[in-house]
């Protein structure tokens, strides 16, 4: 079972005390921690855009070229996606940024691209390519303010989501600890054991 240190930390004060000693004392306990998890956002240096104007690529009759407004600077990005418009926030990937390839599932950082004779300085980023899931119905570029009210321009990502670095503890609760089956009952005994 995989138990997040968020989740237990609304139920038991956790503050101050670390992840291992917390395994160690569940595993005392009877509740064995295989293994503790430091998960992290899948994707890396993506902010807050607004498409400013859109282009035909003139090269090519499916392909975008985008121009952006990162609050006070601009950037031009060639793009595929059909569900763009002008007016939209989006999350906007540099060169050097991370995200995840849609195809593999690995992450992979931008480089300088230039499609079919036009430069371009980054990508517009779906929810696929941020290991985001959920959040809007259709396929293509995720539209920000579509889900958030008041969106800054060239705001981190993280910090717009609300994204942390999480640590997820892997228990292997036994049959007879039927109360350590769930995340109330693991912070009931962490309750007790601090």
């Amino acid at each position: 079972m995989q138990v997040s240190y968020e989740w237990l930390n609304e139920y038991v004060e956790l503050a101050g005390i670390e992840p291992e000693e917390i395994a160690h004392k569940l595993t005392m306990s009877g509740l064995e921690v295989e293994e503790i998890e430091y998960k992290k956002p899948s994707f890396e240096n993506i902010k807050t855009a607004k498409i400013i104007k859109i282009d035909n690529h003139p090269n090519a009759d499916k392909l975008h070229l985008v121009t952006l407004d990162l609050g006070g600077s601009e950037k031009k990005v060639v793009c595929g996606a059909q569900n763009i418009e002008v007016g939209q926030i989006i999350p906007y990937a540099s060169v050097g940024s991370k995200v995840l390839d849609r195809k593999t599932g690995e992450q992979f950082e931008l480089t300088p691209a230039k499609i079919r004779g036009v430069v371009s300085e980054g990508m517009l980023c779906s929810q696929d390519e941020l290991g985001l899931v959920g959040l809007q119905e259709e396929d293509g570029i995720l539209i920000l303010n579509r889900i958030h009210d008041n969106v800054e321009l060239n705001q981190p990502l993280e910090k717009l989501m609300n994204l942390k670095d999480e640590i997820i503890f892997h228990t292997a609760p036994t049959a007879n600890r039927g109360d350590q089956m769930s995340v109330i009952g693991i912070a009931r005994e962490l309750s007790a054991l601090f």
